[in-house]
């Protein structure tokens, strides 16, 4: 079985910050140009550092990039927001052959921008995702900007292509700002750098313009609270193995060029190479607050939303435009969504699903049985509301989203994770299959979720599937060899790098497994219930190593089923369980939280059109309703 993967040609890693963004900008750009992936998806990509560094674009690479284009293949607005991103500076220096305009704009005349295109799609096309939904919309713009008296392959003018656009993109834009995003702290944070950066740049409504950079604010505010010295290693909606086992997050690229920690990677080029040729930087306060391991912080945010509080927020589900938002949270065959998603599926020929029946059929049987629906998390796909809390020190980061679809199927939500740095790092999950492809793999996602939850330093997280999804065990990604100790006393394993302590602690005995290069990784639990605790802690809290792992591993755990009792050196008697309520020292602590943001830097209700962001004389203040953005020093 193979479960290890291995990064090529990437850079040093720089765990402090090194240089100013302008230096590192220059960095960067040498980098790319020299190493960054030439063809594929993202090539295009290299020739937009090119580009900004003067350099004339391959003409071989471009030609490719309008290949992938023309193949109508998934995912190829990611490559037409990069062409067009090429086009746009190009209007300033003129650099793009005269042959080589006219190829680009046949094929911004020919791309279908969205599924109310009555042409049929040759191949599949993801449009509905978060991410995707927006890149069509800003490739859609700034094609209709460019061209606005044109007829497009669509039958719509360039005009008429900027009104559809603008209107969706309001919309998205308006609930990124309230809502945060539905594939949290992912690796699309880097797809959504591209958009909104492209909006930013080149859109001529102003209203856009100023709302894509707020949102942008918010998104490098994500990142600064929840990366640990140019990682992002945090709970996630969307996680990819190459993110976990590697110590190479795909998104270190840009933490390294905009808070000066992290490492460049040849396939984690789009959001640095659009950041390098944008007009954008990043406020200053923020890039302080992601350095800051001065002082311990708690930062407690909630993301997307339930579809059951849709009217909360005036909106509907059966309404088709409201229904944007519910697929890009992947929620298509929620009991209250699925009819509507039937109907715009058989309405434009897109399916996410094509089995809609199947669901109504089971909520309706739940109904005659129960007299309600019994369970309507039904979709491993869903993305919804995330409670999310990151306690880091300069130690150690630990991270978790408390409560998330519990029992449900997975996909590749990323529900706990401990950091002490970009190698020494652990999460459990319920492994999908014995391979690194497909999603659920073994290492990224969960077959079926646990219920997790946290207090600053621990976490506790309970695995209880009897359904036959998955693999028939729950397990430990551990890596022995990332730290300078490693410890098993009773039923905790313990790990020490550098001045950052880790303890994690299994219900059922353990078993240790080594990968296909021989890495002993995997700390296996037959079985697929499970109580595991992690306790981090550091040199600054215990002493010695010796001292902590004496201390955690004589602490009184009590285990019955899916319920448990543990009394912590530090935090004192905590319970939980599957069913029962989290609890510190008799106190019931609440598991979901009404804010976007809180944390010592900002404490903003959630769906507030207004956030402010203080740090020492410094503070941000973004008003989405008056557009005004404010920036104190």
């Amino acid at each position: 079985m193979t479960n290890s993967q291995e990064i090529v040609k990437a850079d040093s890693y720089w765990t402090t910050p090194q240089s100013t963004y302008e230096q590192r900008r220059t960095d960067f750009l040498n980098y790319c140009i020299e190493n960054g992936v030439k063809d594929g998806l993202y090539g295009i990509f290299t020739q937009v550092a090119r580009f900004t560094n003067g350099i004339q674009p391959d003409e071989a690479y471009v030609q490719k990039a309008l290949e992938v284009i023309k193949s109508n293949r998934d995912c190829n607005d990611f490559t037409m927001n990069g062409l067009l991103r090429l086009k746009y500076l190009d209007k300033e220096k003129n650099m793009l052959p005269e042959d080589t305009n006219k190829k680009i704009e046949d094929r911004i005349l020919d791309f279908k921008y969205w599924w109310n295109d009555i042409r049929p799609d040759t191949t599949y096309r993801c449009y509905h995702t978060e991410n995707h939904q927006a890149l069509y919309h800003t490739a859609e713009l700034l094609a209709g900007q460019l061209y606005k008296d044109r007829k497009f392959k669509s039958g719509l003018t360039g005009r008429e292509h900027i009104e559809h656009a603008e209107l969706l993109l309001k919309r998205w834009l308006d609930f990124r700002f309230g809502f945060g995003f539905s594939e949290w702290l992912s690796s699309y944070y880097e797809v959504d750098i591209l958009v909104l950066a492209n909006i930013y740049d080149f859109a001529e409504d102003e209203y856009l313009r100023t709302r894509a950079r707020m949102v942008l604010d918010l998104l490098m505010f994500d990142l600064a609270l929840n990366n640990f010295h140019g990682t992002l290693g945090s709970t996630s909606g969307r996680i990819y193995v190459s993110s976990l086992i590697t110590g190479h997050h795909a998104m270190s690229p840009t933490l390294k060029l905009v808070f000066g920690e992290g490492q460049y990677l040849p396939e984690n080029i789009v959001s640095n190479s659009v950041l390098c040729s944008s007009s954008y930087r990043c406020p200053d306060i923020i890039e302080e607050i992601a350095t800051d391991y001065s002082v311990d912080m708690l930062n407690r945010q909630k993301m997307s939303i339930e579809v059951d509080d849709a009217s909360k927020y005036g909106l509907s589900t059966d309404n088709e435009l409201d229904t944007h938002l519910f697929w890009g949270m992947q929620e298509f065959i929620h009991p209250k969504v699925v009819r509507m998603s039937k109907e715009m599926s058989n309405k434009y020929g897109i399916y996410p699903y094509k089995n809609y029946d199947d669901y109504i059929r089971e909520y309706d049987t739940q109904i005659e049985r129960y007299g309600k629906i019994v369970n309507a998390r039904l979709d491993r796909f869903a993305l919804s509301e995330a409670n999310i809390e990151t306690y880091r020190t300069s130690h150690y980061m630990l991270s978790c989203s408390f409560d998330y679809r519990v029992g449900a199927p997975g996909y590749q939500q990323h529900i706990w994770q401990a950091n002490i740095d970009n190698h020494a790092l652990v999460f459990t999950n319920h492994p999908g299959n014995r391979t690194l492809r497909f999603n659920p793999n073994y290492w990224a996602g969960n077959a079926s979720m646990p219920r997790a939850v946290q207090h600053k330093n621990v976490v506790i997280c309970i695995y209880n599937s009897s359904g036959d999804e998955g693999l028939d065990f729950t397990h430990a990604y551990f890596p022995k060899q990332a730290f300078n100790e490693v410890i098993q006393k009773r039923n905790w394993t313990f790990g020490k790098k550098g001045t950052g302590y880790i303890a994690l602690y299994s219900q059922h005995p353990t078993e240790w497994q080594a990968d296909d290069k021989g890495n002993i990784n995997d700390l296996i639990v037959k079985g697929k219930q499970n109580v595991w605790i992690c306790e981090m802690g550091s040199q600054k809290d215990w002493g010695s190593f010796s001292g902590f792992v004496e201390a955690i591993s004589n602490s009184v755990v009590n285990c019955n089923d899916t319920e448990v009792t543990y009394i912590s050196p530090k935090t004192g008697t905590m319970k939980f369980g599957w069913d029962e309520p989290f609890e510190i020292e008799g106190k019931i602590i609440p598991l979901k939280t009404g804010y976007r943001y809180d944390n010592p830097y900002s404490k903003t209700k959630f769906d507030s059109k207004h956030v402010e962001i203080k740090k020492g004389k410094k503070s941000l203040t973004l008003n989405f309703i008056s557009g005004e953005r404010r920036e104190a020093f």
